[in-house]
C-alpha cells in the first residue's frame, strides 16, 4: 500500500466532479538513493579545508550521483503508460504525469471532484483519497497531489497602528515602533549603504544575488514604490526606487486582491527583502494557493531551474497534520520527506532556504479534532517547512529602540538604534486558525519554536567541540530571530500591549500604509541579510545553519566582551505560552534560536560604517 492523499482537513464542499476528458496533472516523486553520501556531502560542503567545500553540484550532478536509476523510471514511466498516462517531464527525483481524468481515476481508485473550503478556495481533489497501485508502491513513489485540503496558512497578521503612528514623525515617536524598513536596519547594525563589498569594491547592497519568495498572490509594484517613496529614497540616492525583478506564476498563479491573506504577505515579503538587500534580483513565485501540491511544483521549479541563490518562505502548517492520527489512520509523512529532499538538493546546489517559524509560540499544532469541527485546543508543535533541518527557521520578539526626544527636533530626530528586545508572546482569544469554520482555544501569540516530531536532530545542534548544543534528540526551530511583533488584531484581548513593549512594521498594501507583524516579518529581513552575504562572500551559500551555530558557539566561548565576534544579541527574556527563554542552556533557546544576528558582525564586516539613522546616505 503506498501513500494515500487523505486530507488534514474537514470535509471540503463538493461543487461538482471533474468531467472525464479532463486533462490533469500531478507530479509522482520518487526516493533519492546513496542517501548516506548525499548527508555526508552537504555537511562536507560546509566545513572549511574539505575538498567538497563549497563545490555546489547542477542538478544534473545531483541526479548522476543521488537522483533515481534509469530502471526505477523506466518502471514507473511503463507502469503509468499502461494505466493510459503520459509521463511530460522528468525531474531529478521526480516526474510529471497527465492524462485524462478517467484514467487518473482508474489509477487511483477514487473519484476526482471540485471542492472549496475556507483555506484553499476551488480545487480539485480526491473524494476519500487515493490508494497506491502496487507497481508505484513498490518503487516507493509518493503523491503529494490530490487532497482537498490545505494545510498551510501565511504567517503575517495586521495590528491596529496608533493614531500618531503615521503622522510626522511617523514610528519614530515611539521605542516600540511600528518600524519602517530602514529603521531595522540602523536597529540590527546593517552595514552602511555606502560600505563596498571586499571582494568586488562594489557598493554592498546584494547586488548580483537572486532572491526567490513563494507565496499565492501577486504584489502592486505602487506599493513596493510606495515604501520607498516616504522614506525619501530617490532623493537621498539619486537612484530609482528598488523594485521587484520578476514573477513567475506556478500553474497560473492567484491574482492580487485586497481581501486575500496571500496578497498581504507577498507584499511584506517582497517589501522586506528589498529593504534589506535593495540592489537584489527579487523574483516572486506566484502559486494559486498553499496546498503541497502548489508549493512543491514552487519549490521544484526553483531547484530545477537552478537560478535562485535564497528561497524565502513565510508561510508554514503543523508538522502534526502529516501524521496518521490527522489522516484517518494513514500516515502521511512521507509527504514532509519530499519536501526536504527537494531542500536537500537545492542545499547541495548550493540554495538557502528561510522560512518563518510560525506565530503560535510553543503551542503550534491545533488537536485533532479541529479537522472534525469538534471542540480543539492548541498542543505542543512545530510548523513545515521551518522544521527540515535543511531550512534556516527564523523566530524573534518585539524590538525596543531609542526613546524620541520629547519635544522633537525639527527637522524630527528618525534614530531607531537598538536598545533591547523581549521574546514575550500574547494570550490569544479563541479563533479559527486555518480557515475551517472551528474555533481553537488556548493558543498563544509569539514566534513558534519547539521540538519536531519527524526529523532527526542534525549535526549542526548536536556537538561542536564535544559540547551538546540543543538537549533534544529532534530537530528544533528555530535557528535564529529577528523582529516579529505583538498583539495582532481580532484575536487578542484589547488591552494587549498596555506595557507598550509590543512593536510592529509598517508596509503599503492596496495603497495604504499598514502595520503587520509575524515571523513573516522575520524571515524575508533575514533572506535580505543572506542576500548582502552572498555578494559580500562572492558566492552562494547553501544551508545557512552550521554557520549560524557555529558562530553562536565562538561568541559563546569568547563571551559578549569581543565586539567583533558578538554575532548575536543573546539573553532576550521572553516566554511563548509554553516556553521560555531561560528554561533550555544558553544562548539557544525555543524563541530566538541562538538570538538575533548583529548584521555587520555576521557578515564579518566589524570595521565596516554602519548604517546610521533613516533616511540618510548611510541607510536611505
Amino acid at each position: 500500500m503506498g501513500l494515500a492523499s487523505v486530507t488534514p482537513a474537514r470535509a471540503a464542499a463538493v461543487t461538482q466532479q471533474v468531467q472525464s476528458s479532463q486533462q490533469v496533472g500531478f507530479e509522482v516523486f520518487l526516493p533519492l538513493r546513496n542517501v548516506a553520501d548525499l548527508n555526508a556531502l552537504l555537511e562536507a560542503q560546509q566545513i572549511a579545508g574539505s575538498p567538497s567545500y563549497q563545490q555546489w553540484l547542477s542538478p544534473q550532478q545531483f541526479h548522476d550521483r543521488f537522483g533515481p536509476t534509469d530502471a526505477q523510471v523506466a518502471s514507473v514511466k511503463a507502469s503509468l503508460a499502461a494505466a493510459g498516462l503520459t509521463v511530460t517531464d522528468v525531474h531529478t527525483r521526480s516526474l510529471h504525469i497527465e492524462g485524462s481524468a478517467t484514467a487518473v481515476q482508474k489509477l487511483f481508485g477514487t473519484r476526482l471532484v471540485y471542492t472549496t473550503n475556507g483555506a484553499g478556495g476551488v480545487r480539485m481533489a480526491a473524494q476519500g483519497g487515493i490508494v497506491m497501485p502496487q507497481a508505484l508502491s513498490k518503487e516507493g513513489a509518493i503523491v503529494a497531489h490530490f487532497a482537498p485540503g490545505v494545510r498551510m496558512r501565511e504567517h503575517a497578521r495586521a495590528v491596529k497602528l496608533d493614531a500618531n503612528a503615521l503622522a510626522a514623525p511617523e514610528n519614530r515617536l515611539s521605542a516600540a515602533g511600528p518600524y519602517w524598513y530602514n529603521d531595522l536596519k540602523q536597529a540590527y547594525d546593517y552595514p552602511s549603504y555606502q560600505t563596498k563589498a571586499p571582494l568586488t569594491g562594489r557598493q554592498l547592497n546584494g547586488q548580483g544575488a537572486n532572491v526567490a519568495i513563494v507565496m499565492s498572490s501577486d504584489v502592486l509594484d505602487s506599493d513596493v514604490k510606495a515604501v520607498f517613496d516616504h522614506e525619501h529614497w530617490s532623493t537621498t540616492t539619486g537612484t530609482p526606487d528598488p523594485k521587484l525583478t520578476g514573477r513567475v506564476a506556478i500553474n497560473g498563479g492567484a491574482p492580487f486582491s485586497t481581501d486575500s491573506g496571500g496578497s498581504f504577505e507577498a507584499s511584506l515579503d517582497v517589501q522586506q527583502v528589498l529593504g534589506g538587500a535593495p540592489g537584489a534580483n527579487v523574483v516572486l513565485y506566484n502559486i494559486p494557493d498553499l496546498s503541497d501540491e502548489q508549493v512543491l511544483d514552487a519549490y521544484l521549479t526553483i531547484v530545477e531551474t537552478n537560478r535562485t541563490d535564497i528561497v524565502s518562505s513565510s508561510f508554514g502548517g503543523c508538522e502534526l497534520f502529516y501524521t496518521a492520527a490527522y489522516n484517518g489512520g494513514v500516515d502521511q509523512s512521507g509527504i514532509l520527506d519530499v519536501y526536504d529532499d527537494l531542500f536537500k538538493q537545492g542545499n547541495a546546489q548550493g540554495i538557502t532556504f528561510i522560512a518563518s517559524s510560525g506565530d503560535s509560540g510553543g503551542l503550534g499544532c491545533p488537536s485533532a479534532g479541529y479537522l472534525s469541527g469538534l471542540p480543539a485546543t492548541f498542543l505542543a508543535g512545530v510548523e513545515e517547512p521551518a522544521s527540515s533541518p535543511h531550512v534556516t527557521a527564523v523566530g524573534g520578539t518585539n524590538l525596543i529602540t531609542t526613546t524620541p526626544p520629547s519635544p522633537q527636533t525639527n527637522p524630527p530626530t528618525l534614530t531607531s538604534k537598538y536598545v533591547s528586545e523581549n521574546g514575550f508572546g500574547d494570550p490569544e482569544l479563541p479563533y479559527d486558525p486555518y480557515g475551517l469554520g472551528t474555533n481553537v482555544s488556548g493558543g498563544y501569540w509569539g514566534a513558534g519554536g519547539g521540538i519536531s516530531a519527524h526529523y532527526p536532530r542534525p549535526s549542526y545542534q548536536s556537538l561542536i567541540l564535544g559540547l551538546e548544543v540543543v538537549k533534544s534528540r529532534m530537530r528544533t526551530v528555530p535557528d535564529l530571530g529577528m523582529q516579529v511583533g505583538g498583539c495582532p488584531s481580532g484575536i487578542v484581548a484589547p488591552t494587549c500591549g498596555a506595557d507598550k513593549t509590543r512593536s510592529a512594521v509598517i508596509i503599503s498594501f492596496g495603497g495604504e500604509f499598514v502595520g503587520v507583524i509575524g515571523t513573516s516579518v522575520a524571515a524575508p529581513e533575514f533572506a535580505g541579510v543572506a542576500a548582502l552575504g552572498v555578494q559580500r562572500f562572492g558566492h552562494r551559500l547553501g544551508n545557512l545553519n552550521t554557520y549560524i551555530y557555529n558562530s553562536a558557539f565562538v561568541q559563546h566561548l569568547l563571551g559578549a566582551s569581543f565586539a567583533p565576534y558578538r554575532f548575536y544579541h543573546q539573553n532576550i527574556p521572553g516566554f511563548d505560552g509554553l516556553y521560555s527563554t531561560d528554561s533550555n542552556l544558553q544562548p539557544y533557546n525555543f524563541i530566538t534560536g541562538n538570538g538575533t544576528p548583529d548584521v555587520r558582525n555576521f557578515l564579518a564586516l566589524p570595521t565596516a560604517a554602519a548604517a546610521g539613522n533613516p533616511q540618510t546616505a548611510s541607510n536611505p
